[in-house]
């Protein structure tokens, strides 16, 4: 009975491992290689489509094809999957290139959650990062904010943010840059935008291969990201969750 039991179980496994290669934690990415109208797919299989505002322009990415804002956005609705409470809860990881122009605002919105001002990554115009957000009804600035120069004009580099509910951790070009102890933000996001809200410090600059997980990705993970691309790492992470279930079933045997 176990033995049937097994195959049963990794029948299903092998059926929903080939309807998607995204690991479960995976709620958004956004490759900008496929922009169809004003849409942007999610290629996470979770269907956060993102939908364009106000016009981005295509232009040559990181990796194929990215986007480039100024005062434009890629908005995007919470959802079951990317959800209101994510930020707040202190489970994720934001990951993007970014290619930022460095002149206007002091202060601009790489990536922001609304409507109310909350959860925002900012970029400084002398080259800095910045995670921010409400906290107890206050606005909570450089929750974990880097030393400036760490980003380029018009440069390509990358960008992440995690959460393990303990820090706040910034990482640029795979490496961690800076961490800050975890705040709990006020949550209640219905929305989110990638390129900032309009207003006087919306972003100006280019974003590509943009994506959101459930949970912080370790500094390897992160790396892996940087140095293979987010596909391969993807496919690398489904063939290890493959691998370590198949072990699994044949244990139960």
């Amino acid at each position: 009975m176990m033995r049937h039991l097994s195959i049963v179980a990794l029948s299903g496994l092998l059926l929903t491992l080939v309807a998607s290669k995204a690991p479960a934690e995976l709620v958004v990415y956004y490759s900008f290689d496929n922009i169809s109208g004003d849409t942007v797919p999610d290629s996470s299989g979770f269907g956060n489509d993102g939908i364009i505002e106000d016009d981005v322009e295509i232009v040559a990415g990181a990796e194929g094809d990215g986007v480039g804002f100024a005062n434009s956005r890629v908005k995007i609705l919470a959802s079951d999957s990317f959800t209101s409470e994510m930020f707040a809860e202190g489970d994720f990881t934001v990951s993007m290139w970014v290619s930022p122009a460095l002149a206007g605002p002091e202060w601009q919105q790489i990536f922001r959650a609304g409507p109310a001002p909350n959860d925002t990554l900012f970029v400084n115009n002398d080259g800095r990062l910045s995670w921010r957000g409400m906290v107890g009804g206050a606005w909570a600035g450089g929750m974990a904010e880097t030393a400036p120069a760490v980003l380029a004009a018009e440069t390509w580099a990358h960008a992440a943010v995690t959460s393990d509910g303990d820090k706040f951790r910034i990482y640029v070009g795979g490496e961690m840059i800076i961490d800050g102890a975890f705040q709990e933000t006020m949550g209640a996001n219905t929305e989110y935008a990638v390129g900032g809200f309009a207003g006087g410090e919306a972003y100006t600059g280019g974003v590509d291969e943009f994506a959101v997980f459930t949970a912080a990705l370790p500094d390897a993970d992160i790396a892996s990201i940087v140095d293979g691309g987010l596909a391969a790492y993807l496919a690398v992470e489904a063939d290890g969750k493959l691998a370590t279930q198949w072990g699994d079933l044949k244990d139960a045997r």
